[in-house]
């Protein structure tokens, strides 16, 4: 790891962007692509755990940085700043009010069954605060398939001790090791457990939990340990069937109940308490009637928050003096959604995040004793607050009736008819849009595009019926919603008909790419960055993987041969319309070869193409020159073909 780590120093280019980005937004109507195309100002970000320090993610240079700072603020503090020479750094932890523990992503040349190739995998960095002393934790040659895994901290012990996942034997399988973060010094408290793939300690540091998949009986199972003994089944579920959506979250305080979600008392998941001693559901903790509810905020072993997206991130609190809190703070700021983050120890310190619909995520902090409510940060202070575009919640109906969500977004200043319009369907593409700042969106919206952003069934979040009616429908239904987003567009006269094109990334790009196959004369333009084009090569490279009859399960099913007609690789010269690919040649989630090969079939079909390889960039930029090079050649390939 030599020359992993640049020179910890003052950053002044980033006080620039903290304290002077807003007034260079207000030079140009058009925004300049740079201030769309940087990482957000600041990310993750996270208090010490007396309150003393901020620490958070920050780019300098257009690539990340980690930064702590004392507070409170002040313009004379020079705060401690370190940046990576070759990896990359992706996150942190506050392990105590003295050190952190930091991820990185670093790449490698290994030697694989298609030869030597670079390969990226993580690795966990302990730091002082002051950022001067650093120890690589864990390190292990990245064999046997763990070269894509990070160390899984599982919890904070104390302020030296951590409880980390590991392959401790030759398996490809972690086991569980007690890791001095000092030192980096570790002894094995557990032995791998084969098909592993997630241990859940209880609040004393005790392994009490662990969940195993085998993917060739597609079947999911939770064990748990019983005191001084082994681990035995709890519970066993096909995960192609109707399993009732139950997965353990984590455990109470006392470490004798469970918080788990579930969706057996209707078709979204609720949070409920689990008696663990008499394997009974318990009281109903939390629940939406519109959204899912299914996942938790914890501290050192113990869930502390319930934590769901509706149009906007919602937490709720345990403690009742905290939820009281974030709800008066709340109605403090009507126009947005505050979200506490972080609680000083002394709870006398509270870090906020503020959320809205026309807005990039703030940072805020409140102070108990002064009752004094102020700005910390914004994450996007060159994009002034007039040149945001408000993300609209719609809905619009299916050609089968069903009602499907989505968010339109419309230009700043402009009556939003008869726009030139894009539709921009998400990844996954099991997830989906929220409400919450995106800035690829914007970007296009301050060009002068009206984009809307559907969640085509499939979409996650909406209940166990909408997300399982995407199965097997690559292609088929979920591709008709996304039909059916732009023919309403155009019925509510928002898009110009006749200036219309579809972009999306990753599944969004195959999307894109066999809209251009369905309909070739809805579409102007289509646009795929890090697209899958062939999904035959798709289901040989899942197949040989931990996950390979899942994924066909949820994606494909079991006829290879019904792929082809659904691959626009395969249906290249249906396309009538101008197309552009992107790609970086890193990407170890969608090939580089999708793109390579859609654009010869697109050649020898002799359709018009547009190709950009980025190089060194993986499914999704890492660094600012490279999302810089993605919505430039968005915005030559737009303009040319729908105009401005």
């Amino acid at each position: 790891m030599r020359g992993l780590w640049g020179a910890a120093r003052f950053a002044g280019a980033l006080l620039v962007g903290l304290y002077g980005g807003a007034a260079l937004a207000e030079a140009a109507p058009e925004i300049p692509v740079e201030y769309f195309a940087h990482q957000p100002v600041m990310a993750d970000v996270d208090m010490s755990p007396d309150g003393s320090h901020v620490a958070f993610l920050a780019p300098v240079g257009g690539r990340q940085h980690l930064v702590v700072r004392k507070l409170p603020l002040t313009q004379a503090e020079k705060p401690a700043v370190i940046g990576p020479s070759d990896a990359e750094i992706i996150g942190f932890d506050w392990i105590s009010n003295e050190r952190l523990l930091v991820r990185i992503l670093t790449t490698e040349k290994m030697n694989t069954s298609d030869g030597r190739k670079p390969l990226r995998f993580t690795r966990t960095v302990s730091m002082s605060r002051d950022l001067q002393e650093m120890k690589v934790l864990l390190q292990r040659p990245p064999d046997n398939g763990y070269f894509l895994q990070h160390t899984p901290i599982l919890q904070f012990i104390d302020d030296e001790y951590v409880l980390a996942a590991f392959p401790t034997d030759d398996g490809p399988w972690p086991g569980v090791v007690k890791l001095n973060v000092i030192t980096g010094a570790f002894t094995r408290v557990r032995r791998p457990i084969r098909n592993v793939t997630e241990y859940i300690p209880d609040p004393t540091g005790e392994i009490r939990i662990a969940e195993t998949y085998d993917d060739r009986r597609l079947e999911s199972r939770y064990l748990r340990r019983v005191a001084g003994g082994d681990f035995e089944l709890m519970m066993k579920n096909k995960v192609l069937e109707d399993d009732g959506g139950f997965g353990i979250l984590g455990f109470d305080a006392s470490g004798q109940n469970l918080f788990v979600a579930s969706r057996h008392e209707g078709d979204r998941s609720a949070v409920y308490k689990y008696d663990l001693a008499n394997d009974q559901m318990g009281e109903k903790v939390a629940s939406d009637p519109r959204f899912d509810v299914n996942s938790a905020i914890i501290q050192r072993g113990a869930v502390v928050a319930i934590a769901w997206r509706d149009d906007l991130p919602r937490r709720q609190w345990l403690d009742p003096a905290v939820q009281k809190l974030q709800d008066a703070l709340d109605k403090a700021l009507p126009d947005s959604r505050e979200i506490v983050i972080d609680t000083a120890a002394d709870g006398n310190l509270i870090l906020v995040a503020s959320f809205a619909l026309d807005a990039p995520t703030t940072y805020r902090m409140f102070d108990r004793r002064t009752k004094e409510f102020s700005l910390f940060g914004d994450t996007y202070p060159g994009i002034a607050q007039d040149n945001v575009s408000k993300r609209q919640p719609i809905t619009y109906k299916a050609t089968d009736g069903t009602e499907i969500p989505g968010y339109l977004i419309l230009p700043v200043g402009v009556d939003g008819k008869n726009l030139p319009f894009i539709i921009m369907p998400h990844g996954g593409p099991f997830s989906r849009d929220d409400g919450t700042f995106d800035v690829m969106a914007q970007f296009l919206a301050n060009r002068g595009y009206g984009v809307l952003q559907p969640n085509f069934r499939g979409s996650t979040g909406y209940g166990a019926a909408f997300n399982e009616a995407g199965e097997k429908q690559w292609g088929g239904l979920m591709q008709d919603d996304v039909t059916d987003a732009a023919k309403w567009a155009i019925s509510q006269g928002y898009a110009d008909p006749n200036r219309m094109c579809i972009l999306g990334w990753s599944y969004g790009g195959y999307a894109a790419l066999m809209a251009a196959v369905k309909t070739p004369d809805l579409f102007k333009c289509a646009v795929a960055t890090a697209p899958v084009a062939n999904l035959e090569r798709l289901y040989d490279e899942v197949k040989s993987s931990g996950y390979g009859n899942i994924t066909r399960g949820l994606y494909f099913g079991d006829n290879p041969d019904a792929l082809k007609p659904i691959s626009p690789y395969h249906q290249a010269d249906r396309i009538k319309v101008p197309v552009l690919l992107v790609h970086g040649d890193l990407d170890y989630q969608a090939s580089v070869a999708h793109s390579r090969d859609m654009r010869r079939a697109l050649e020898r079909a002799g359709k018009p193409v547009e190709y950009v390889e980025i190089k060194g960039m993986d499914h999704s930029p890492i660094v600012t020159a490279q999302m810089k090079t993605v919505l430039e050649a968005w915005e030559k390939f737009l303009k040319t073909h729908l105009g401005k």
